[in-house]
């Protein structure tokens, strides 16, 4: 049985290093954007059900093209976007029980993850303005009062600083590892040569 449970672990990760990250998160993002579009339709959030399925076939597409061509930088922003859109669609309606909101939190790990720190920190900057100036310009009467909207916001900016610090570490380690490709690279060539 443990055995079977490492195959099935060692596979699936050997399918991680096959995907880059796009491509990882849109194979994940697909069936989950599906059930809640299902899950919205069947209690009658027709607005939401309907993104959702929209996005599911332009997420779709953009997975298809990045399949053919290998991702680009342009189809990172783009999955960003529909993130971005979807859940701050889901911050001012709430989804199911009202609880949307807890998807912004979210959303700093997976710009960083998928645009990297700077690209990422910088989207989750524009997002959090966005929801703010979002907010009072419609004069939208959230389901949350000043004292948890206060909240929300702090656990987002805590969010979006951890993301960013976990971000721009992940990137250093990777630098690190190429320097020390590079270096055995050329201590083989060196003995190579002797």
């Amino acid at each position: 049985m443990q055995s079977m449970i490492e195959d099935g672990e060692a596979s699936f990760g050997a399918l991680l290093l096959q995907l880059d990250v796009l491509r990882f998160c849109l194979v994940v993002a697909l069936p989950f954007v599906a059930t809640f579009s299902e899950i919205n339709f069947s209690l009658g959030n027709v607005l939401l059900g309907s993104v959702e399925l929209a996005m599911l076939c332009s997420l779709g597409l953009l997975l298809w093209r990045a399949w053919r061509e290998g991702s680009r930088t342009w189809m990172e922003q783009v999955f960003l976007l529909h993130a971005a859109v979807l859940f701050g669609l889901l911050f001012f309606v709430g989804g199911f029980s009202d609880i949307g909101f807890v998807w912004s939190l979210g959303f700093p790990f997976l710009a960083c993850i998928v645009a990297g720190s700077l690209s990422g920190a910088a989207w989750s900057a524009v997002y959090m303005l966005a929801i703010v100036l979002g907010a009072w310009l419609l004069d939208i009467a959230l389901a949350h009062g000043a004292a948890e909207r206060l909240y929300i916001a702090l656990a987002y900016f805590a969010m979006a600083i951890v993301a960013y610090g976990a971000a721009v570490r992940s990137e250093q380690e990777e630098k690190m590892i190429q320097r020390m490709r590079e270096e055995i690279m050329q201590l083989r060539r060196a003995l190579e040569s002797l």
